[in-house]
């Protein structure tokens, strides 16, 4: 099933080097995001080769730039899977990247009808593309399932503090 986006959030783009894939990029001075969607008929030895090369694709395909984040998605079509599959969870990003910040990614078994979504604990423009796939999915009689990625420990501390500190400036607000 090849996937649909809405118009209005992302554009269909055509791939420079990755002749295989499906892209769709949303554009301005503010904001840059892009999807990737890959059935993939060769055999990967390792989730980490396939990172890799999706990483790689990123750089190439929508060139991310110093200026504005890139944050990115995959829909990824499985044949079959190797054995670390289940490290697709340590490819997707809790914290900001050079290169692109990979914020979900969906893992689809089409023979089987299963699709399993895994998505940064932040959820932001791309998250209602991610929805709209994972319910597409479901309508046509996927089985789905979902989880977003916990947040990191320094992450975690960095929000324990701010929760914190919000009780004493309000109170110097009052007092000043």
């Amino acid at each position: 099933m090849e996937t649909t986006i809405d118009p209005k959030l992302l554009t269909p783009m055509v791939p420079k080097s990755e002749a295989t894939w499906h892209l769709w990029q949303k554009k301005n001075f503010n904001i840059h995001r892009g999807v990737i969607e890959w059935s993939l008929d060769e055999d990967f030895q390792s989730i980490n080769e396939l990172a890799l090369r999706i990483r790689e694709g990123v750089k190439t395909e929508f060139r991310p730039g110093w200026l504005r984040g890139f944050g990115f998605g995959t829909v990824l079509h499985f044949k079959a899977v190797s054995e670390d599959f289940v490290q697709i969870c340590d490819h997707v990003d809790t914290r900001n990247k050079k290169n692109g910040v990979w914020q979900w990614a969906i893992l689809q078994f089409d023979d089987d009808k299963v699709a399993v979504g895994v998505h940064t604990w932040l959820h932001g423009y791309l998250r209602p593309v991610y929805d709209s796939i994972l319910a597409q999915l479901e309508h046509d009689g996927y089985e789905c399932m979902s989880a977003d990625a916990e947040v990191d420990k320094l992450i975690a501390t960095l929000m324990k503090v701010q929760r914190l500190c919000k009780p004493l400036q309000m109170a110097a607000g009052i007092v000043t």
